[in-house]
């Protein structure tokens, strides 16, 4: 891919305070470790910066797409003909506003956790292990083993339609693995969180319990991005696949964990191309024996064929 865009001299004046990774292999970036180049990824460290990046991209037609962990994104072998936009610095800052946690989007899970522990503030116990920023978690509902993002969002800031925007917990309209900010390309910036008081023994001990289930039934020594498929209209996929018999099914170095028939794990040097079409393979498996297609709950990045 060529390197030499035209407006890489503009962006890097631009984003001054920022870093910019040119032709960046974005295996780097994701946990599947699979994936092309892209043209660069910029990492934005002010709300300042930010909001001039996004105006210069728009105005030039620019392809973006905003990383958080990586943990929900399969990325194509071919890369990404556009801009990668990563929040740093300011953008994932956290602080106490009154009796809200306010966090970066930019901020891991994980952080906002430890922050969250220390200060005697329970409610992200149970997101322990999701490799996931607060505003990727935020953007997509994340739920994992009785959490849900959608129960501790007092409010988000987000930019929308070129404007810095103000959402309630309401105003997300919030369902499963779904929010506003999918349909309006809302790009989130800050995220409050309205957590309760507890002891920090009990926060930990819920956290340690969550992470001893995780081990037991997921495939964590293994690149993945979790659950490929979502539920379908209440029911458990995962167990519908289980009931299928792909678990060892293999394409290349992709694999269905034999941990849990809903992860599709790096098993042997993996390219996203087989991973893709074990992806295919299961699809079109589900569909015969059950009369219903699954739907992705990975996020494609980059041209598949």
């Amino acid at each position: 891919m060529n390197v030499k865009f035209a407006y890489l001299h503009a962006l890097k004046k631009i984003n001054h305070k920022g870093e910019i990774l040119v032709n960046e292999s974005l295996g780097k970036h994701t946990t599947y470790h699979t994936g092309g180049k892209c043209r660069c990824i910029i990492k934005i460290a002010t709300l300042e910066n930010f909001i001039k990046v996004m105006m210069y991209i728009s105005s030039h037609s620019i392809p973006y797409f905003v990383l958080g962990g990586g943990s929900n994104v399969l990325v194509s072998d071919a890369g990404y003909d556009g801009i990668i936009i990563k929040l740093v610095g300011d953008l994932a800052r956290i602080e106490m506003q009154g009796d809200v946690l306010e966090c970066g989007a930019g901020v891991t899970l994980s952080q906002a956790y430890v922050y969250a522990r220390d200060l005697g503030l329970s409610g992200l116990e149970c997101s322990a292990g999701i490799p996931a920023t607060i505003g990727g978690a935020t953007y997509m509902n994340a739920q994992a083993y009785g959490f849900e993002m959608s129960s501790i969002v007092d409010y988000v800031i987000a930019f929308c339609d070129g404007k810095i925007r103000y959402f309630s917990n309401t105003d997300c309209q919030y369902s499963y693995r779904k929010s506003i900010f999918m349909e309006n390309q809302a790009i989130i910036l800050r995220v409050g969180l309205k957590l309760e008081k507890l002891d920090t023994s009990t926060i930990q001990s819920r956290y340690l319990e969550t992470i001893t289930k995780r081990k037991h039934s997921q495939p964590l020594q293994y690149g993945s991005a979790g659950c490929v498929f979502k539920k379908l209209h209440g029911l458990e996929v995962s167990r519908m696949l289980d009931e299928m018999g792909i678990k060892g099914m293999r394409v290349g170095g992709a694999m269905v964990s034999n941990m849990h028939a809903n992860f599709i794990i790096n098993y042997e040097n993996a390219t996203s191309t087989d991973i893709y079409h074990l992806i295919k393979i299961i699809k079109k498996q589900f569909t015969e024996k059950y009369s219903m297609d699954l739907e992705l709950e990975i996020k494609l990045l980059g041209e598949f064929e």
